[in-house]
Protein backbone atom coordinates (compact mmCIF):
# COMPACT_ATOMS: atom_id res chain seq x y z
CA UNK A 1 0.00 0.00 0.00
CA UNK A 2 3.04 2.43 0.68
CA UNK A 3 4.77 1.48 -2.51
CA UNK A 4 1.45 2.80 -4.50
CA UNK A 5 1.58 5.94 -2.78
CA UNK A 6 5.16 6.31 -3.17
CA UNK A 7 4.80 5.76 -7.10
CA UNK A 8 1.80 7.59 -7.42
CA UNK A 9 1.70 10.93 -4.60
CA UNK A 10 2.53 13.48 -7.88
CA UNK A 11 -1.26 12.19 -9.55
CA UNK A 12 -2.87 11.81 -5.81
CA UNK A 13 -1.74 15.50 -4.99
CA UNK A 14 -3.02 17.18 -8.33
CA UNK A 15 -6.74 15.46 -7.79
CA UNK A 16 -6.95 16.32 -4.26
CA UNK A 17 -5.83 20.24 -5.46
CA UNK A 18 -8.34 20.31 -8.25
CA UNK A 19 -11.32 18.60 -6.57
CA UNK A 20 -10.80 21.30 -3.73
CA UNK A 21 -11.09 23.63 -6.56
CA UNK A 22 -14.16 22.07 -8.25
CA UNK A 23 -15.69 21.90 -4.93
CA UNK A 24 -14.95 25.66 -3.96
CA UNK A 25 -16.07 26.72 -7.33
CA UNK A 26 -19.74 25.31 -6.89
CA UNK A 27 -20.03 26.10 -3.62
CA UNK A 28 -19.43 29.73 -4.66
CA UNK A 29 -22.48 29.24 -7.10
CA UNK A 30 -24.67 27.49 -4.97
CA UNK A 31 -23.81 30.58 -2.48
CA UNK A 32 -24.34 33.53 -5.13
CA UNK A 33 -27.84 31.57 -6.55
CA UNK A 34 -29.20 31.66 -2.69
CA UNK A 35 -28.38 34.99 -2.66
CA UNK A 36 -30.32 36.34 -6.16
CA UNK A 37 -27.33 36.82 -7.84
CA UNK A 38 -27.05 36.09 -11.48
CA UNK A 39 -24.72 33.64 -12.99
CA UNK A 40 -23.49 35.55 -15.72
CA UNK A 41 -21.91 38.35 -13.69
CA UNK A 42 -23.84 40.92 -15.81
CA UNK A 43 -27.24 42.93 -15.07
CA UNK A 44 -30.65 41.70 -16.08
CA UNK A 45 -31.72 44.55 -17.60
CA UNK A 46 -30.64 43.73 -20.98
CA UNK A 47 -30.37 39.70 -21.01
CA UNK A 48 -32.08 38.35 -24.17
CA UNK A 49 -32.83 35.35 -21.25
CA UNK A 50 -34.20 37.11 -18.54
CA UNK A 51 -37.60 35.53 -18.66
CA UNK A 52 -35.74 32.11 -18.15
CA UNK A 53 -33.60 33.09 -15.10
CA UNK A 54 -36.57 35.51 -13.97
CA UNK A 55 -40.09 34.54 -14.77
CA UNK A 56 -42.72 36.88 -14.24
CA UNK A 57 -40.32 40.04 -13.51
Amino acid sequence: MTAFFAENGGTILVLAILSAVLIAVVRSMMRSNKAGKSGCGHGCAGCPSREICHPGQ
